[in-house]
């Protein structure tokens, strides 16, 4: 496995603090952003402690990996594993009780990508035909409006409710991580953003305007293509923390 990766964070117009962390491991084929909550302190902790210890359980697996005949459970079993890191570190700390995290990641292994995501952090794909999309599926509650039909998702980026999540790592009882697989293929564009990134702009067309303007004009250097990225959506109001990262599979 062969891979670019580019990765830009801030933190932004109206926060104090950056509660996002990441983590990216081109060894590994890992690649993962975690949008902490819970105050001040507490969404830097879990956000952080979910990242170590994902890239930790990851690293420990090794060459086993390729072996592993369900990955998605093997995925679900070490964000239980951070989940559980995190509760404990709250317990042990009570000024940190009420913590958690969104999380959402890549993990190349046996010949396929692996998509989680617990929460409203996303997914996009931009595959190497130049089809963009959003692979990732919130889980929040006003995403299950809009899946109910008792929205649009135009209402839903204006709804006072939009960032009611109803899954958080180190928070909820019964994690629920939506896996998705697809073919590891040469050339495709995977985007793993906090949701700092998707709510300044009206809708996924416009971060994929940016993101191909970005590409042609600094000739494929993903570094720079996060930056406009996270540069725009501080211009269009940098409500919350940015967090991007950007890998291309190269072979």
């Amino acid at each position: 496995m062969k891979f670019k990766v580019g990765c830009k964070t801030d933190t932004g117009k109206k926060k104090s603090n950056n509660e996002d962390s990441y983590y990216f491991d081109e060894k590994l084929g890992l690649f993962g952003v975690a949008d902490g909550m819970g105050g001040h302190a507490g969404g830097e902790v879990a956000s952080r402690l979910a990242a170590e210890t994902i890239v930790k359980r990851v690293e420990g697996a090794g060459d086993k990996l390729d072996k592993v005949d369900d990955i998605p459970a093997f995925i679900s079993n070490i964000i239980s594993i951070a989940s559980d890191v995190i509760k404990q570190e709250a317990l042990n700390n009570p000024e940190l009780r009420g913590m958690g995290t969104t999380l959402v990641q890549a993990l190349c292994a046996g010949g396929k990508v692996f998509v989680t995501n617990i929460g409203d952090a996303r997914c996009y794909k931009l595959s190497a035909d130049g089809e963009f999309s959003l692979v990732s599926h919130d889980q929040s509650q006003i995403q299950e409006y809009v899946d109910d039909g008792l929205i649009t998702e135009e209402q839903a980026k204006v709804h006072p409710m939009r960032h009611v999540i109803t899954q958080a790592v180190g928070y909820s009882e019964n994690l629920k991580p939506r896996t998705v697989e697809f073919e590891y293929r040469t050339g495709d564009y995977y985007l793993l953003c906090s949701d700092g990134l998707n709510d300044e702009f009206k809708n996924d067309g416009e971060i994929k305007n940016i993101m191909a303007g970005a590409l042609a004009e600094s000739g494929g250097d993903l570094d720079a293509v996060c930056q406009k990225l996270v540069d725009t959506a501080l211009d269009l109001g940098g409500r919350d923390n940015v967090t991007v990262i950007i890998f291309r599979i190269l072979e």
